[in-house]
Order: C-alpha cells, then sequence, then structure tokens
C-alpha cells in the first residue's frame, strides 16, 4: 500500500496526516477527504470516504465513461502478443533451427 499526504477538505481546517493513496497522487495533494475532527462535526463517516463521494452525477458519469475505456483499452493490450524471439547464428546470420526462446 502506498501513503500520501492529505490535506482536510473543508478549506477552513488546516489539519493535514497521512493515509492510503486511493487517487494515484503524483504532484499535488489530495484535498478530497475530511479529516476526523471535520468528518465528526459534519456527521460524516471518516472511514467511509471516498474520492468519489463528492463527485456531481455528471461527474461521476464522466469518470465511469473513463474507466470504461481503460478497462476496454487494457484488454487489447492483454490480446496484442509480442513476436517469439528467434536466436540467430552470427556467423551465418541465420536463425537456429526451430529455436524460439
Amino acid at each position: 500500500m502506498i501513503y500520501v499526504m492529505h490535506f482536510c477538505r473543508n478549506k477552513k481546517c488546516t489539519n493535514g496526516w497521512i493515509d492510503k493513496d486511493l487517487t494515484d497522487a503524483r504532484v499535488n495533494p489530495p484535498d478530497w477527504k475530511y479529516c476526523r475532527e471535520c468528518a465528526e462535526k459534519f456527521g460524516i463517516d471518516y472511514d467511509a470516504q471516498t474520492p468519489d463521494i463528492n463527485l456531481s452525477k455528471k461527474e461521476l458519469q464522466h469518470k465511469n465513461k473513463l474507466r470504461e475505456r481503460l478497462k476496454i483499452a487494457r484488454e487489447k493490450q492483454k490480446k496484442i502478443k509480442s513476436p517469439e524471439t528467434v536466436k540467430i547464428d552470427f556467423m551465418t546470420l541465420t536463425p537456429y533451427p526451430s529455436q524460439t526462446i
């Protein structure tokens, strides 16, 4: 599991903490999650928060469409097989008979 620095989603709160990286953060620290104190204050279950919970219906549909495209692309990539590698005799520059790696 990879961990990352989070900042509270409440802009008036200055809390930061180390937590699991659910969004594959590369540069900017995630700010989609409320800290424990703000979650209690707003009546939100801290452990049930997900990156998608705060998205609008339109944003969620777009994100699901992108996920589906990625899934299809990965399936296509699995179907593509790399060509077999053939050992070559460098003295005669011909393949060894019936030997593949």
